[in-house]
């Protein structure tokens, strides 16, 4: 006759713990992160691009570059008439020194100063809003050229592009900037470019 074993409360622990320690992984790791959810973190295709080559390249920033030295030209030939003006008026202002009050002279000279100080003043914020304006101008074709970019990686699936600096040795094919920078020129090949020159804000 076969001896019935009692089970105590300590024993039915034990092999409650052994079942749970060699239960599959499936129900031991209750917290496992789901199939899909590490699909979605899967890169599968990346590519290269060098945004800063394609920006300089680019014809967009070409014609940029040629309306602001025209602009800037403007200036300079501006103030060199203004120049002249103030060289004459500075010699002009000399030969009557001996010739009026000193009080006289002394206020003729203030004014003379107040108005080379103004003239330079009117240099600096031309120089400024020249910078001013070719910068915001770059920022509209760089924002056109991520555009590009974003087309780009939707037509190929590409899961992620870098910055060809972050990358030290890659594979040719990776790098898709001629592609860029033919689309970005082919995109802003008949828009109308151009620069608002404003007088900075007063800092």
């Amino acid at each position: 006759m076969m001896k019935k074993t009692r089970v105590t409360p300590f024993k039915l622990l034990i092999c409650i713990m052994a079942f749970v320690g060699f239960a599959p992984a499936s129900f031991a790791q209750t917290g496992a992160t789901p199939p899909a959810a590490e699909k979605s973190m899967e890169v599968k295709r990346i590519a290269l691009v060098d945004l800063g080559g394609i920006l300089r390249a680019a014809d967009a920033n070409n014609r940029v570059r040629e309306l602001l030295d025209g602009q800037r030209a403007k200036f300079q030939e501006e103030f060199r008439v203004i120049e002249v003006n103030l060289q004459q008026s500075e010699r002009d202002l000399l030969a009557k020194r001996e010739l009026m009050a000193k009080d006289e002279y002394d206020k003729l000279v203030a004014a003379f100063q107040a108005r080379v100080s103004s003239v330079q003043k009117e240099i600096q914020y031309k120089r400024q809003s020249i910078d001013n304006a070719y910068q915001k101008a770059l920022s509209n074709i760089r924002k056109l050229a991520i555009e590009v970019i974003t087309k780009i990686a939707s037509e190929r699936e590409i899961d992620l592009i870098l910055n060809r600096d972050s990358s030290v040795i890659f594979l040719p094919h990776l790098n898709i900037s001629d592609e860029v920078l033919s689309r970005l020129n082919e995109r802003t090949k008949n828009a109308r470019i151009e620069v608002e020159i404003k007088k900075p804000v007063a800092q």
